[in-house]
């Protein structure tokens, strides 16, 4: 896992410096840049650690959430947050797509065979489905170990949930995060500080 600089150090890093620090912890994105580091206002913000920090993303995708769906699906919001939850891979894509994280996380998938036809083909066909009804969207999931047949059966849930397409950004926001948090907590350099 990458090393991450002092949290008080991140924060009067440039901009470019600051990017590489939240592609650690998210998959890369212009539109959460946008969001986050590019905002002064967000960035006004006092927090004493990379936690608080995430939690605060947290909060403003969620509120980006909240304002796209009162303008409405023609909102320049809409292609903001499709394209924050887009920057996650599919499950099951092939290991030359994904990010050194979501290679070690991915790998993590428990069960029999996750790299077999079978389960890459179901896993393909059940992320085209959430694609279909969720347009613009990528199915994200804090993996944490869990195996390929509880993964499936969340996928199927959230498919045949009648979610609106808000309502399925608000949880794809809740467990970047969370999968943000928990790379977090990997990058042993900042064991005590975070």
């Amino acid at each position: 896992m990458t090393r991450l600089p002092n949290f008080n150090d991140f924060l009067s890093l440039e901009l470019p410096a600051q990017v590489d620090v939240l592609d650690v912890l998210f998959e890369h994105t212009d539109s959460l840049v946008w969001f986050t580091l590019q905002n002064k206002q967000f960035m006004s913000g006092r927090w004493s650690s990379y936690k608080e920090f995430l939690e605060a993303i947290r909060s403003r995708l969620q509120q980006v959430c909240d304002d796209t769906e009162k303008e409405g699906i023609s909102s320049r919001g809409v292609d903001h947050l499709a394209n924050i939850i887009g920057a996650h891979p599919r499950l099951g894509e092939p290991k030359a797509k994904l990010s050194e994280h979501s290679k070690r996380e991915q790998s993590k998938l428990t069960g029999t065979g996750n790299n077999s036809p079978d389960v890459l083909a179901k896993l393909k066909q059940l992320n085209d489905k959430y694609e279909s009804t969720y347009e613009g969207l990528k199915f994200v999931v804090f993996v944490n170990g869990r195996s390929y047949e509880q993964i499936s059966k969340v996928m199927e849930q959230r498919i045949n949930s009648g979610n609106s397409w808000f309502q399925e950004c608000r949880l794809a926001v809740d467990e970047m995060v969370d999968i943000a948090l928990d790379r977090l907590d990997k990058c042993s350099e900042m064991k005590g500080k975070i």
